[in-house]
């Protein structure tokens, strides 16, 4: 399968709402994208962290037990050399390093977060100034609301929308180059409730169908084998 970047709806309101950050510098910022898990937001993420030069975060189970843990992985993230060894030093790092090197931070698995530990994305963005995205699941706003200083600091909450027909289309097209049915999309789209990882799997299926059978052609029984196939919950 091809390495292709889809630009599907959610696309689009991830990349506009992290341009409103541009318009809040000069003052402390939080962004928060939710949704299901299979929507697309870690590979949205990663994607315009690489594009753009943003500093990628993943949060680990091990946070919740050790809030030096989530700042060392920071520091590792920024590039900080040595990671510093205690808390204070960790967090002074990593503020020199985005106020010396301004850049957008992206926290993926936020909903793995606890309220001290976003108390400590807050200072961070508090003194300096950089934006940080949070990528999770639906409990992370929930988590946001509860506590007025971060809600105030965040000026976009951005749901992640069920896979449409015309993104699996698109993928199809673009990943394996496969012209598929609107209603051929349809039935993958219906079938994968929303997530992308099923019709990511049930596309690369459909090709190797295709290449086994020696066609180029697409036909509805091949889409109802790869869904029939595929891993369901």
């Amino acid at each position: 399968m091809g390495n292709v970047f889809v630009q599907t709806n959610n696309v689009l309101k991830f990349n506009s709402a992290m341009k409103e950050r541009e318009r809040s510098l000069g003052e402390p910022t939080l962004l928060a994208f939710t949704g299901p898990a299979g929507r697309g937001k870690t590979t949205t993420a990663r994607y315009f962290a690489a594009k753009e030069g943003w500093t990628y975060c993943r949060v680990l189970k091990g946070w919740r037990q050790s809030e030096l843990w989530m700042l060392q992985d920071m520091c590792f993230e920024l590039q900080v050399d040595p990671t510093p060894k205690r808390k204070q030093p960790a967090f002074n790092a990593i503020v020199d390093t985005l106020r010396k090197s301004p850049r957008t931070v992206v926290v993926d698995e936020a909903d793995k977060l606890n309220d001290s530990l976003l108390e400590w994305i807050r200072d961070i963005a508090d003194v300096t100034f950089a934006p940080f995205a949070l990528v999770g699941e639906k409990g992370l706003i929930h988590m946001m609301k509860h506590e007025r200083r971060i809600w105030s600091r965040t000026v976009r909450h951005v749901e992640f929308e069920p896979i449409k027909a015309q993104d699996v289309f698109m993928f199809a097209q673009q990943a394996e180059g496969l012209k598929l049915t609107m209603g051929q999309a349809e039935m993958l789209q219906q079938a994968a409730e929303g997530d992308f990882r099923p019709v990511c799997r049930e596309i690369r299926r459909i090709a190797e169908l295709c290449r086994v059978n020696g066609c180029t052609e697409v036909t509805d029984d091949m889409v109802q084998k790869a869904i029939k196939d595929g891993l369901r919950g």
